[in-house]
């Protein structure tokens, strides 16, 4: 399958500008615009957090105090809203009580601060797991580990890296399984870690310093939640792959907190709670880890390695938010993730996406009769829109045009899954016969 969608050909070339990603801080002077670049996706912050995000044409704008401004206008709600939480009039105000303002205040883990284990499953992809690595290093929560689990590994590379490079920080831990699958390796890490709290991020995606405070924060002020998932923005938007990956929906869910429970459906959600996406991804997303083990963990016939190929986060969110708790979305909870940069890579994403959300439908629709009933009473009345719109979701009526063969890949991906799904757990079954063989012998 990863070769025939390897044959397509790209989108003809592109003329979309190279966009620079950058973030601004309000409470800072403003700085120059970056040179040789003609476009900015910027992320406006204030206090170190992000507040809103904005792309910008600067072959438009005048001097860099201009281009500032512009930006602080697009996110002049969010402003707003932070201002008045901080009890300050202007970004550049000191804290009124004389400490900090108060929005760093609430990520503060306080003096019995839970330990937090950071897992990152990684396979055969050292050139990038170096800088993940190197942010979770400068992040500034008390007390934390790293658990690098390198699955099915073809070399020592990944070996190599962690236990010499960052073998004078004892809080990165190297464990190697044999197998390849993400949801595998994100398993053994929790089975071999010591903290209350799980965090999970990607060996591609780099993490703000404030990433594990922000995480921590709503599980210390919430007992109910039972997992917090963060915001993931792109680090680069330089090629017509990225950008069209953006307009298909990219990562982001936006600058506002939110909290879901079972009971209370958002009305503009229309297959909540299976639909893709709306709790976050597993590149930032962290558990109790009483919560994850009682959950029984990712399904291990879900995910990157799998036949199935992905939707195991969107599995485990599920599982979770039937127990009746709460997820979290935390937007200061900060994770830049690295889109495909080729179309090639982009296409096979956009396929595996969508059949592994049909992947993971399938299988609570086999397994729970309840989840069955639902979905057959709604699942036929989005259909029209899923197989025949030309864009998908916002996008369809308003975002901007992506290429059609996007579009295509989805509906084939959706079509795909129910068999993806009953190929990995065929392969799984024959693993385990393979592996009785063995041990007979």
């Amino acid at each position: 399958m990863q070769r025939l969608v390897a044959r397509l050909p790209a989108p003809r070339a592109s003329t979309a500008a190279r966009v620079t990603c950058l973030d601004l801080e309000l409470s800072d002077p403003p700085t120059p615009a970056p040179a040789g670049s003609t476009h900015v996706h910027v992320v406006v912050r204030l206090h170190g957090l992000p507040i809103g995000d904005v792309r910008l044409d600067l072959t438009t704008h005048g001097s860099d105090q201009e281009l500032w401004s512009r930006a602080r206008a697009a996110v002049e709600a969010g402003l707003v809203r932070h201002l008045a939480d901080d009890g300050i009039g202007d970004p550049s105000d000191l804290p009124p009580d004389g400490r900090q303002h108060r929005c760093l205040q609430r990520l503060e883990p306080g003096p019995n601060a839970p330990r937090v284990s950071v897992i990152v499953p990684t396979h055969n992809r050292a050139g990038v797991l170096v800088d993940c690595l190197r942010s979770l290093q400068a992040c500034t929560y008390p007390d934390f580990e790293v658990l690098v689990v390198d699955n099915g590994a073809e070399d020592s590379t990944t070996r190599s890296l962690v236990t010499q490079s960052f073998a004078d920080d004892a809080r990165i831990r190297y464990l190697e399984i044999p197998s390849p699958g993400a949801s595998l390796a994100r398993n053994a890490g929790a089975r071999q870690a010591t903290g209350d709290l799980l965090a999970f991020t990607d060996d591609d995606a780099v993490v703000d310093p404030l990433w594990l405070r922000a995480l921590v924060a709503p599980f210390v002020a919430d007992p109910t939640a039972v997992c917090v998932s963060g915001l993931t923005l792109p680090s680069d938007l330089s090629t017509p792959a990225q950008l069209d990956f953006e307009a298909y929906g990219g990562m982001a869910l936006g600058y506002e907190a939110k909290v879901y429970h079972l009971a209370e459906r958002p009305t503009e959600v229309r297959l909540y709670p299976y639909s893709a996406g709306i709790f976050g991804a597993s590149n930032n997303v962290a558990f109790r880890k009483d919560d994850l083990l009682a959950l029984g963990g990712f399904d291990e016939h879900l995910g990157p390695g799998t036949a199935a190929f992905g939707a195991e986060d969107l599995d485990l969110f599920l599982a979770a938010i039937r127990t009746g708790r709460r997820i979290v979305y935390e937007p200061s909870a900060v994770v830049r993730h690295a889109h495909r940069a080729t179309y090639q890579d982009l296409y096979w994403q956009v396929f595996t996406y969508s059949a592994g959300f049909t992947a993971y439908l399938t299988k609570w629709a086999v397994r729970d009769r309840r989840v069955r009933r639902e979905l057959l009473g709604r699942v036929p009345g989005l259909l029209p829109s899923a197989l025949l719109d030309r864009q998908r979701g916002p996008a369809a009526t308003d975002g901007p045009e992506y290429p059609p063969t996007l579009r295509w890949l989805e509906r084939a991906g959706y079509l795909y899954g129910p068999v993806a799904y009953a190929r990995s757990r065929w392969r799984s079954r024959r693993r385990l016969r393979r592996s009785g063989r063995d041990l007979a012998s």
